[in-house]
């Protein structure tokens, strides 16, 4: 395809990462961030820097919104400066943020009547993939749209699925969070019973390798979990909202998810004990500390 201008609007954790590599690409990039200062970088690699999101979009071709959820997104699409008032027909609008589905499908309906095409696109991974360009990006929307924004995805990704219509891209975020909220409270579990049965950190682990339960995101917590440090890669904060998504949307579709809606309530309890800047897999310590267990044995 040929290279589209495109604006990104959000430089976290995982945006300032994903929009450098869109960058080292060679795709044109105008860049939008509430505070200024997390443009600097971007700015001296070759990135123009929009004052507002409405300059953003009428700049772009395609504007690609990496924020923190919902009400972040609707900021900064909406008011008198807001990204809406750039955009026009023949552009396309790509929200990587992790909404509900039935939020996705509200933004398209929204921008439907401007011409602009909408793509729900949140990516599965976390920190380090965002910066290895090894995410794995879940799109919901036209096929035609997602074929052509394939090689712009590929900068940030290994892999695009199309997952169906708008909304089906969030929908297929959330049951991947599900599950990997619920394997690493599992793994929680596992340190609290053992710890408090007298088993050693060092065992514990080499029994979990060993065996067929053996995964990359064990491999990748286990220093977290045992030095009870937890530098966010994924805030979890940030697994409890996408919690909460999920199962608001089990209730609108009728599915079971009794584990998932039990997660959502330890995450939170998580959250209220001021973890939520912490890595997600501090939700082990939780347990332990329901347990009176000590990292580290």
């Amino acid at each position: 395809m040929d290279r589209k201008r495109i604006g990104f609007m959000g430089l976290g954790i995982m945006g300032r990462a994903m929009a450098e590599n869109v960058l080292q690409g060679g795709w044109p990039l105008t860049v939008y961030n509430r505070s200024r200062d997390k443009t600097v970088i971007l700015a001296e690699l070759g990135a123009n820097v929009a004052s507002t999101p409405k300059d953003l979009a009428q700049a772009s071709d395609v504007v690609i919104s990496m924020l923190t959820g919902p009400e972040a997104v609707y900021a900064l699409l909406t008011g008198e400066n807001g990204c809406a008032r750039g955009l026009e027909a023949g552009k396309v609008f790509v929200n990587m943020s992790t909404v509900s589905p039935a939020y996705a499908r509200e933004i398209a309906s929204g921008l439907a009547p401007l011409g602009v095409t909408y793509l729900d696109a949140p990516v599965s991974g976390s920190k380090k993939p965002a910066e290895e360009g090894s995410l794995v990006i879940l799109a919901g929307g036209p096929k035609e749209t997602v074929e052509e924004l394939t090689p712009l995805f590929l900068s940030m990704g290994k892999q695009v699925i199309h997952c169906g219509d708008v909304g089906q891209g969030s929908m297929a975020k959330m049951g991947i969070n599900m599950l990997l909220g619920t394997m690493m409270e599992a793994l929680g579990e596992m340190l609290s019973f053992g710890r408090a049965g007298g088993l050693s950190d060092d065992v514990l682990f080499e029994v979990l390798h060993a065996s067929t339960l053996a995964c990359g995101l064990f491999t990748l917590k286990e220093k977290m979990l045992r030095e009870d440090y937890y530098p966010a890669q994924f805030p979890l904060k940030h697994m409890a909202k996408d919690l909460k998504y999920a199962v608001d949307t089990a209730y609108e579709t009728g599915a079971a998810i009794p584990g998932a809606a039990a997660m959502q309530q330890l995450y939170t309890a998580a959250k209220a004990k001021d973890m939520g800047e912490m890595d997600f897999s501090a939700v082990a310590k939780v347990l332990l500390e329901l347990s009176g267990s000590k990292s580290g044995c």
